[in-house]
């Protein structure tokens, strides 16, 4: 028996009103999802940018302590908003991001720790020398924390531009391309 053509126009106007449906359904749920990873990628750049920008002001800050031994006044900036930064990179980063911050917080605050040993020691007054074992260990620290904000950053970086293709070898075949005497490419035989 049979379709007749009534009932195999009402079939096939079924299975395209389905086969259409489920397209549409199919391609909205995946802009969803592409925009919605978008925009969780735009906040977590805004994030590693922010935690850039933090680690130079910090080593600024670093640096100008190496040199003097003063704490500057407006430092407020360099280490303002160290809770709010850590937890946006909780939220946002990957797991490699948070232990290398982790690493270059704790290496902040033991370099912090030891300048503020260094500035209140008793019977002394403080001055910049590598013969004052409390400024040695201090600028023992600053290196370690220089080290530590190097490797996050790289790290950074890294999560920001992926990882880079390889440049193409010397060796491929390139049929149309010939170096020109000053080095440009030019098409030709």
């Amino acid at each position: 028996m049979g379709l007749n053509p009534a009932e195999a126009a009402i079939t096939g106007m079924t299975l395209g009103a389905i086969a259409s449906f489920s397209g549409a359904w199919l391609t909205q749920h995946a802009t969803d999802r592409r925009e919605r990873e978008n925009r969780v990628w735009s906040r977590c750049m805004d994030v590693y940018e922010e935690a850039m920008v933090a680690v130079h002001r910090v080593g600024d800050l670093r640096a100008q302590l190496s040199s003097t031994g003063e704490w500057p006044d407006d430092t407020g900036a360099a280490v303002s908003d160290v809770h709010v930064l850590a937890a946006r990179l909780e939220i946002y980063a990957t797991d490699r991001v948070r232990e290398a911050h982790w690493t270059a917080f704790q290496a902040m605050r033991a370099w912090i720790n030891a300048w503020h040993d260094w500035d209140n020691q008793e019977g002394t007054n403080p001055r910049v020398s590598q013969t004052d074992p409390l400024w040695a260990e201090f600028t023992k620290l600053v290196e370690e924390s220089e080290d530590s904000d190097h490797q996050l950053l790289g790290i950074l970086r890294d999560e920001v531009h992926g990882k880079r293709k390889p440049r193409r070898s010397w060796w491929k075949w390139r049929p149309f391309r010939r170096a020109d005497p000053d080095g440009s490419p030019q098409l030709g035989a």
